[in-house]
Parts: C-alpha cells; sequence; structure tokens
C-alpha cells in the first residue's frame, strides 16, 4: 500500500504528501499514477478542467483536444462479440478471450476514424504559441478586459483566467513570467483604475482578509509590524492604492476574530475541563464511603492539583484555577446541605403530620368538657378537667401551638364572636331609639338593654350567657366613654385656667405695670383679651386665679396643670399573672 495521499489546498488545488517521509510535491507520485494514466502520459496527452470544471483531454504536441478519452490510446479490456442479447455467465467468461493483439488490430483500424469523431476544437486548446516579448501586451490586456485589480491574487488569475481566456496560454508552462506581467500590470495602473479601486473599499477589505487567513504565520497574537514584514510581498499590500490606516484596521479586525476565536475555544476547554471537575469532585464528596464530610483544607492538601496524582493525570484540569476548584466545591457543598435541608423538611413533614392530629384531637377535648369555653373563661377553670386525658397528655412536648395557646385561640374566637354581637345590638338599640338614663345605675341599664335585645329576631340564637357578656360590653363601652369625655373638659378647664395666669403675668409682671387692688377694677382690663374669653361666664375661677397670682411667682408647669386629671388607661392588653404549671 502506497504511503503517499492525495489532498488539496485553500484554493481547492490537488497536491501530495507522504505519510512516513513528510514530503509533498504538486506533482502525481508514481505510485498513484494508473497504468491508463501513465499511458496517456507517454502518448503526450494531459488532463485540464473548464471553468465548470468539466475535464478535457488535450495534445500540445499535435493540438488535438477529446472529451473523452482518445480512443488511441486507450487500453481496453477485450470483449467479445454478442450472439444474442442474454449471454449466460459460463458463456460470457469464455467470450472475453479475444487476445489482446487482436483488439490492438481493430482499434488501429478505427483510430482515424475516432479521432476526427472526438477531436476538442477549443480556444483554449488550439492557442497560438509566442514569444514573451510579443504576448506581454495581449496578456496585460486580457488582465484589463478582465478587470484584474490588487484584490486579485495570482492563484486567483490561474483558476479563473487559465479556464475561459486562450490569451493565458500564448506562453505554456512559465508560470513565473506570468505573475512578473501580473505584478508589472499592477504597478502600471492608469488613474482611474487606481481611483476605481480606491472607492471599493469593502471588495479590498474582503479580498485582504483572505490573503489574511491564507498566511498561517499569523496568529491571533501577531502585531501589525510583525504582519506587514510577513506580507510585503503580497500584491493586495504592495500594490493597493488604499491607504495605511485603512489596512491596518482590517489587520486588527481580523486579529479580534482571531482572539474570540482562542477565547471561545479556550473557554470551551474549560467548560470541558469543570465538567470533568465536577464529576471528580462528586466521586469524592458525595461517595458512600467516605464518614465525614471533606473539608476545604483536606480536600486541598490530598485530593487535588499536584497532591493528587489522579488529578494531575487530567490534562484537561491544567487550565484550571484555586478559585475555579473552591468554585465548584462550595457549589457541591451547596448541594449536599440543599440535599440534606429537603430530607429534613421530609421528616419534619411527618412529624407536622404527627402534631397536627395531635392538636385536632385536643380541639375536640376541648369542646367535650363540662363546661362551656367563653371570653372570661381562665385556663385555671379549664386545666382540672383535661389534665389526665390521654389527647392533653399527647400533646406536651410537641412542636408548634401548645395546649394554652389552643385554649386561648378558643377565648379568642368567642371574643371575637362576642365583639360581632356587640356591633350588632348597638346598630339595634340606635334603631329602636334607646334612651340613655344617666341617672339610672349600670344594674338597671344592663337590664333595660337585656328586654330589648331579648326581643330582637337578631338575637335569639343566643343564649342568656353570651347576651349578657353583650350586654356588658355595651354598658362598660358607654361608660368608658362618658370618662373619657370628662377628662377631655377637665384637660380643656385646666389649659384655659394655665393661659389665663399666663396673661396675668404678662401684663402684671413682664410689663411693669401694678396690679389692681380688686377683681373688679382687673376685670375692666382683661376683659377684651380671648384668655379672660375662654373661661366664658366662669367667673369664679377667674377671680380664684387672679386673687391667687402674685406678679414675682413663676407659673405653673404642664404637670401641675394636669394634676387633678385621671391618667387614661392603656388600651394594650395587660399580662395575666403567671399560672404554675404542674406538668
Amino acid at each position: 500500500m502506497s504511503n503517499w495521499k492525495e489532498a488539496k489546498d485553500a484554493n481547492g488545488r490537488a497536491y501530495y504528501y507522504n505519510t512516513l517521509t513528510k514530503k509533498s510535491t504538486w506533482e502525481k507520485p508514481k505510485e498513484l499514477v494508473s497504468e491508463q494514466e501513465q499511458h496517456l502520459h507517454e502518448k503526450c496527452w494531459k488532463t485540464a478542467k473548464t471553468a465548470e470544471g468539466k475535464v478535457y483531454y488535450y495534445n500540445p504536441t499535435t493540438r488535438q483536444t477529446s472529451w473523452t478519452i482518445p480512443a488511441s490510446e486507450k487500453r481496453t479490456v477485450p470483449i467479445a462479440k454478442k450472439e444474442s442479447n442474454v449471454i449466460p455467465s459460463e458463456q460470457a467468461n469464455e467470450k472475453r478471450t479475444i487476445s489482446e493483439g487482436e483488439q490492438k488490430g481493430k482499434l488501429g483500424e478505427k483510430s482515424e476514424e475516432e479521432a476526427g469523431q472526438y477531436s476538442n476544437n477549443s480556444k483554449l486548446l488550439n492557442v497560438k504559441r509566442r514569444k514573451k516579448e510579443e504576448a506581454e501586451k495581449e496578456f496585460i490586456t486580457m488582465l484589463k478586459d478582465n478587470q484584474v485589480d490588487s484584490t486579485w491574487s495570482f492563484s486567483r488569475i490561474i483558476s479563473e483566467l487559465g479556464t475561459k481566456d486562450p490569451r493565458y496560454w500564448m506562453v505554456d508552462d512559465d508560470p513565473l513570467w506570468k505573475k512578473e506581467m501580473f505584478e508589472k500590470y499592477l504597478s502600471n495602473r492608469s488613474a482611474d483604475q487606481l481611483l476605481k479601486e480606491h472607492n471599493e473599499t469593502s471588495k479590498f477589505k474582503d479580498a485582504f482578509l483572505q490573503m489574511l487567513q491564507k498566511n498561517t504565520h499569523i496568529k491571533y497574537y501577531t502585531r501589525w509590524s510583525t504582519a506587514k514584514r510577513l506580507i510585503a510581498d503580497e500584491p493586495i499590500y504592495k500594490h493597493s492604492v488604499v491607504n495605511e490606516k485603512t489596512k491596518r484596521q482590517t489587520f486588527q479586525n481580523y486579529i479580534e476574530t482571531l482572539l474570540n476565536a482562542e477565547k471561545e475555544s479556550k473557554e470551551k476547554l474549560k467548560a470541558q475541563a469543570l465538567e470533568e471537575l465536577r464529576e471528580y469532585l462528586n466521586g469524592i464528596l458525595t461517595a458512600p464511603s467516605s464518614e465525614e464530610f471533606i473539608s476545604w483544607q483536606q480536600l486541598l492538601s490530598h485530593y487535588v492539583f499536584d497532591k493528587s496524582k489522579r488529578y494531575m493525570a487530567n490534562k484537561h484540569f491544567k487550565v484550571l484555577t484555586h478559585e475555579d476548584v473552591l468554585t465548584e466545591y462550595l457549589k457541591i457543598v451547596s448541594t449536599i446541605e440543599s440535599d440534606l435541608g429537603n430530607k429534613l423538611n421530609q421528616l419534619r413533614l411527618c412529624n407536622y403530620t404527627r402534631d397536627r392530629v395531635a392538636r385536632d384531637n385536643f380541639k375536640s377535648l376541648l369542646k367535650e368538657i363540662p363546661i362551656q369555653i367563653k371570653v372570661n373563661t381562665k385556663w385555671s377553670d379549664v386545666y382540672p378537667h383535661i389534665k389526665s386525658d390521654p389527647r392533653f397528655l399527647q400533646m406536651l412536648g410537641r412542636n408548634g401551638s401548645s395546649c394554652l395557646d389552643i385554649f386561648l385561640d378558643h377565648v379568642d374566637e368567642q371574643r371575637m364572636f362576642i365583639f360581632a354581637q356587640r356591633s350588632v345590638a348597638q346598630q339595634t338599640l340606635i334603631d329602636q331609639k334607646f334612651q340613655w338614663n344617666d341617672a339610672a345605675s349600670d344594674e338597671m341599664t344592663r337590664k333595660s338593654i337585656e328586654n330589648v335585645l331579648a326581643n330582637d329576631p337578631n338575637f335569639k340564637e343566643v343564649d342568656k350567657k353570651d347576651l349578657g357578656l353583650i350586654t356588658d360590653g355595651i354598658v362598660q363601652q358607654r361608660n368608658e366613654k362618658i370618662k373619657q369625655r370628662l377628662q377631655n373638659e377637665r384637660r380643656i378647664l385646666e389649659q384655659k385656667k394655665h393661659y389665663f395666669w399666663l396673661l396675668l403675668q404678662r401684663i402684671y409682671t413682664k410689663t411693669g405695670k401694678p396690679k389692681p387692688g380688686t377683681w373688679d377694677l382687673a376685670s375692666k382690663e382683661l376683659s377684651e383679651a380671648l384668655e379672660y374669653k375662654a373661661l366664658g361666664d366662669d367667673d369664679t375661677t377667674r377671680r380664684q386665679i387672679f386673687e391667687d397670682f402674685k406678679p414675682e411667682s413663676f407659673p405653673p408647669t404642664a404637670e401641675s396643670a394636669t394634676a387633678g386629671v385621671p391618667s387614661i388607661a392603656s388600651k394594650k392588653r395587660q399580662l395575666s399573672p403567671a399560672v404554675e404549671l404542674d406538668y
């Protein structure tokens, strides 16, 4: 088996390389040349392709062309003449025995006829050869006619013009001369051509990028000063009319593309390394055999980097840093912690179900005790009836609400019920125009309200004890309002008295005016003051303040002004005394 292999370059041209010696060549090695190709070569026949890629054959000596292998040069296998339309395989093998000599004889007789039949009159194969001096002008004209400019490469001229313009073949088998003519043509372009190329910047950029891509020495870290030396002989750089700034910017854009590709490659490699690292760490941290959780310090000391041969054996791990390993370690720890939390929640859910059943049983127990729980029921009233019941004992030590909490919740439900019914009762009293008798005692008022509510349809389903609680709440609420009103009136009166005292001080102390000897004289001077009028007809109070006033005394403080006013009780619920439990 031959060591030579066929391959194609970036322009699609075939070349051959030896896998053993690492050599390459444009010529097809003898080991790969078939017997038919060898025979054609000996007879001076060559192969070529049209612009459409179709293969044809031409003989530079005889000027003949052919779309098929020339009949006179075919090395065919003898085939017997068919005797019938269908030949059995056994007979076919016997009839394929015509000798090579007989076949050659028959081919010799038909060679002239077939040569005429398969002759190729292509202009590409029938070009009149000229001397280089004579062909130079027409070759340059060919380049101009095909609008060749500095964005073209010489390989493009070969592939495009060599397959469609006969003038390319006026000088055969001398690519160096043709390349020299290409360089000369670029150097002698007209002003119009240069201006046109200058305006086609986008076309230049595409061609310039293609040239950079073909140069394998340009890497993502190459600088422009280095690149200029590498592409100095390239026609598109050497003869282009585009300014240096555009060339450099195009180069920088290409380098950015290479940098992005390099970055993407590194990111892809790192992503693969991180994926393998996760598998590696999961195998260590979540192994069933590990009795204790491995800390970061233990992991760093025994399982990663140069402390572990298994870790160092993975070539992908070389791109990972301590930070990468720590980040993945923390992610796995977080996942393990989350899994443990989920398991704990499952256990809590199981226990919660049991706790819930115990609470429901205790609520049923509260409904079964001999006494009925009302707003004013205390825990000490209930406890003697439940302390020996298993449903109470099963609640002890459980998470969530305790027995006392459930009892207080039940009391609060009763309180909300009474509060709602009290609102309805107040509206009923308003609708029936109930008259309050301030002279009557609270007990008589309660009885009057109970009689009104007992006859109302809304309270037929309310038992007598709850009705009494509702009535007590209404009376208590009214008493609190009366008390609040009296307190406000007393506070306002004390404030007015204080302002009147300040009036006396302002007139008889700060101004230096002497205090009148009698109240009658003073009242005439003060009667127009707002502080005087604020006390209304209470002349006794004004007289008392005037007589008690001394010019050299200080005004009473805010505390003394309201000293006789009782404080308002806080609406915040007071904590009940601690109950000593025997469980």
